[in-house]
């Protein structure tokens, strides 16, 4: 039995647009790009799941180029469009770093620096525990399969082989980063203001008590109140960040061109539904 070729030609194509937008969702998201994974274990998720949705996706495309230059530039395009879905939670990811970086700062373990598995890079303390933290976080909440309902609900937004609109997707490109600091301010804040609160009473113990030496006991103290803040603020750190992957989601990363409230919170509940 043959198959007819306007019929197989269409399908490939659009795998090959598929993988191509899913690699770039697997060079840069969290976990999907994590350097622990084989490169092969890689390969083959990348491909399972493209197989699994392009039949879904192929089907609502109007048409998919069948030339070698239209083509080419279908897969480049495809490509950047996985890659922007990618950076969208990945930013929240290099905030945590940020933000830990602050606390570790503040505390005084910025100039310990260690190994981090997740990124293969020299990090601060707080850094890498950070890191963990926030992978296991993204994983308990199944952030991985909210980051596959996004990556699906992109092509709600750009279709198969269309090309993206390049203004507005630059504009929220510049406004997720944007937000980079202000998201590792929110991070950091709670335990940076205990901190302050631990310097102001130091300082008032040192103009009170002028014999002690405030500097060889503010360190230790600074280390423990730091570390306990820390701990406490731990289950708002893994809300916010289930908040914040949450809304990358719901709207499709930095590809959406203006998504109304309603939209994102029907998505964010179709995702929600979906991740549970």
């Amino acid at each position: 039995m043959e198959i007819p070729l306007d019929i197989a030609v269409p399908q490939v194509i659009g795998f090959m647009l598929v993988v191509a937008r899913l690699s770039g969702l697997f060079l840069i998201a969290p976990v999907f790009s994590s350097p622990m994974i084989p490169p092969r274990i890689k390969l083959m998720v990348l491909l399972a799941l493209a197989a699994t949705m392009t039949p879904i996706v192929a089907t609502a495309a109007p048409t998919v180029p069948t030339g070698i230059l239209p083509l080419i530039i279908a897969v480049g395009t495809e490509s950047i469009i996985g890659l922007a879905l990618g950076f969208s939670v990945a930013i929240v990811f290099s905030a945590v770093q940020v933000g830990a970086s602050l606390i570790d700062t503040s505390i005084g373990f910025s100039m310990a620096n260690i190994i981090d598995p997740l990124n293969n890079a020299q990090a601060s303390v707080l850094g890498s525990f950070y890191s963990l933290v926030a992978t296991l976080a993204f994983l308990a909440v199944d952030g991985h399969h909210w980051l596959l309902a996004g990556f699906k609900r992109s092509f709600d937004t750009i279709g198969l082989g269309q090309t993206p609109d390049i203004e507005q997707m630059m504009t929220n490109l510049f406004a997720t980063f944007g937000s980079l600091f202000a998201m590792a301010f929110q991070i950091a804040a709670p335990v940076l203001v205990t901190l302050l609160l631990v310097d102001v009473v130091l300082g008032i113990i040192a103009r009170v008590v002028p014999q002690m030496n405030v500097f060889f006991v503010g360190i230790p103290l600074k280390i423990g109140v730091g570390l306990v803040a820390v701990i406490i603020c731990l289950p708002a750190f893994t809300g916010f960040l289930e908040q914040r992957v949450s809304d990358v989601v719901a709207g499709a990363g930095v590809l959406a061109a203006k998504v109304t409230p309603e939209e994102a919170a029907a998505a964010k509940g179709v995702t929600t539904a979906n991740g549970r």
